[in-house]
């Protein structure tokens, strides 16, 4: 049986600039692949290092639910650094390197995707977000789509509605990072109003300080966490409207420079500047990297939990 992998699978939706129309990432990869057949037509080359769309196919039995794809990274001739076994008792090591083998090269790293429309789940080893987008700009230049085709960016989930998110998943912890004499001047400044994330943090800890009331040149740094005690069920309820309106408010009033994480009851962060969508899933691997079928499966299951949330629309 294949070691399971713990991997990470994420969301990120393609955005183009205003003037784009009549077109989604999902049709300019199915074109790119109509137009490049053979492996070689689709391989991207950049500082020694080739990018490769290995494999893709439909989800289902026709176009109509998404694409998967499967993108591998190679350096040619390249060797592989080995840590050799040596005595117990060794007092130390030397790595030595290993060529790769005739027939083939060391993989560098690879990425899963599946796009629906413009929405992109991805998990990768070795390869991240900014390769993938990359990658495909690349593919459409050298497909010679339309030249807007480039016109796009991976962006997170920054325009998803925060507050409709944290009202359809809940909330499970909310994590808030300040200076104790940010805090509490804040919350002394604002304490007849909202008062935001740094407030909120100075609002708690005036509730429990014992010291005297000058923070003026208190560097101490302040990190609360705030989750419901799960032991105590009678409460459990009346715990989750509060953090969740605690979460709510601190969204609504969040201001520049607030340093706050809320996590929601399905795993998803939600920060100052964006909504970070990911989940960890146990994947069976593969060598350096994971099986593919398995991974386009959990990427497929992992959009359609966030489709049933609202969560990408």
């Amino acid at each position: 049986m294949a070691e399971k992998k713990e991997k990470t699978v994420s969301y990120r939706r393609a955005v183009w600039v205003d003037d784009v129309s009549g077109i989604d990432l999902e049709w300019c990869i199915r074109e790119a692949h109509l137009k490049l057949k053979t492996v070689e037509e689709r391989t991207i080359g950049y500082g020694g290092t080739l990018t490769r769309s290995a494999r893709q196919r439909n989800v289902g039995s026709d176009d109509k639910s998404g694409l998967v794809l499967h993108l591998v990274a190679d350096t040619p001739g390249e060797s592989a650094s080995v840590v050799p076994k040596v005595p117990e008792r060794s007092s130390g090591l030397d790595l030595k390197t290993e060529a790769p083998p005739p027939d083939g090269e060391w993989l560098d790293g690879d990425a899963f995707v599946f796009v629906k429309g413009d929405h992109v789940c991805f998990c990768a080893t070795g390869m991240r977000d900014g390769s993938i987008h990359w990658f495909l700009r690349e593919l459409f230049k050298k497909a010679h789509l339309r030249k807007d085709s480039e016109r796009f960016e991976l962006a997170k989930a920054a325009d998803i509605t925060k507050l409709r998110l944290l009202h359809s998943q809940g909330v499970k912890e909310i994590e808030i990072k300040a200076l104790v004499s940010q805090a509490t001047a804040l919350y002394e400044k604002r304490k007849a109003t909202t008062y935001g994330t740094l407030g909120a943090a100075g609002k708690f800890l005036k509730s429990i300080w014992k010291a005297p009331n000058d923070y003026t040149n208190d560097s101490l740094n302040m990190v609360l966490s705030l989750k419901v005690d799960k032991r105590r069920r009678n409460g459990i309820k009346l715990g989750e409207k509060r953090i969740e309106a605690l979460a709510v408010d601190i969204v609504k009033n969040a201001e520049k420079g607030d340093d706050f994480s809320i996590l929601t009851k399905t795993g998803q962060r939600i920060t100052q500047s964006e909504i970070f969508i990911r989940s960890k899933v146990l994947i069976d691997g593969e060598g350096k990297t994971v099986k593919r079928d398995k991974a386009w499966n959990e990427l497929v299951e992992f959009y359609k939990v966030l489709t049933r949330s609202g969560s990408v629309e």
